[in-house]
């Protein structure tokens, strides 16, 4: 079934923006952070993107690895087994889709049932991903900011007269050269800040607040959805109980014009979605 191209639904959106598009948090794995249910299940997984389709999702993101802090690395074999039956079950749904994955040989294999999208929390620094870019100029990919640690988290470091915009401003611009010399376009990437990867909740906030100062004139994703920081700000204790906060930050987002926000609550987000775009309009 054709599926729509994100690019041009990207280049749409930023020249009528209305609000950033919604991208539906889909975790195959039992040990995400969100508090989400395990969703494992092929059948329960389809079940959940169908109704997040007709909450108003713009965009499905399945991952089959938890990559929240102190993680354990999922064996290759073990991810494979989560995520393809559920892709398998989700092909026929005319959709973008996005696969959360550090594996690109297991990208590879999702493409036949339409993913569009690679979502690396690696910063594309594995070369297979350059492959697959080169390989499919359809592909398009998240530049998510990230230290180059085997732990994804280990706290960014920035020289004192650096904040941490400047550290990832400067990092985007290396890592988008880089690409560039390897053959790959900048039109071919959304920038992400890693909200929560190796930052603390000062980091988050500074980057939120500049997010036109390293967002460089990209696209860009924000994943802010029940993350610590909100909980640490409103002393939320459980994920589930940081809905607000994350529409606090969408609706920030808004302002600064950005392409995609990502959440485990589409419905909410669409809701807000509408209401501060009505704000905003003169009509």
């Amino acid at each position: 079934m054709p599926r729509p191209d994100l690019g041009e639904v990207l280049r749409l959106n930023r020249s009528r923006y209305t609000g950033p598009l919604i991208m539906g948090v889909i975790n195959v794995t039992p040990d995400s952070f969100s508090g989400e249910p395990d969703d494992t299940d092929p059948e329960k997984a389809y079940e959940k993107a169908l109704k997040f389709l007709e909450e108003g999702a713009d965009i499905l993101d399945i991952g089959a690895e938890s990559t929240r802090p102190g993680f354990t690395p999922t064996p290759p074999e073990e991810e494979r087994r989560r995520l393809l039956p559920v892709l398998e079950r989700l092909a026929t749904l005319s959709t973008i889709l996005s696969i959360d994955t550090r594996s690109p040989d297991l990208f590879r294999e999702t493409i036949p049932y339409g993913a569009s999208l690679i979502n690396d929390v690696g910063m594309l620094r594995h070369p297979g991903f350059i492959t697959l870019l080169k390989d499919h100029p359809s592909l398009m990919a998240i530049l998510m900011h990230s230290p180059e640690t085997p732990s994804l988290h280990t706290p960014v470091q920035a020289e004192p007269e650096q904040s941490v915009e400047d550290v990832v401003r400067s990092d985007f611009h290396v890592r988008i050269s880089d690409l560039a010399r390897q053959g790959i376009s900048e039109n071919r990437l959304v920038l992400d800040p890693g909200l929560g990867f190796g930052k603390d909740t000062k980091m988050n906030l500074a980057l939120l607040r500049t997010i036109e100062r390293w967002g460089e004139g990209f696209p860009v994703l924000v994943g802010a959805s029940r993350k610590r920081f909100i909980g640490e700000i409103a002393g939320s204790k459980t994920p589930f109980d940081r809905e607000a906060g994350t529409l606090a930050v969408q609706n920030w987002c808004h302002l600064f014009r950005v392409s995609i926000i990502r959440t485990h609550n589409v419905s909410q987000a669409r809701q807000a979605r509408a209401v501060f775009q009505a704000l905003l309009s003169d009509n």
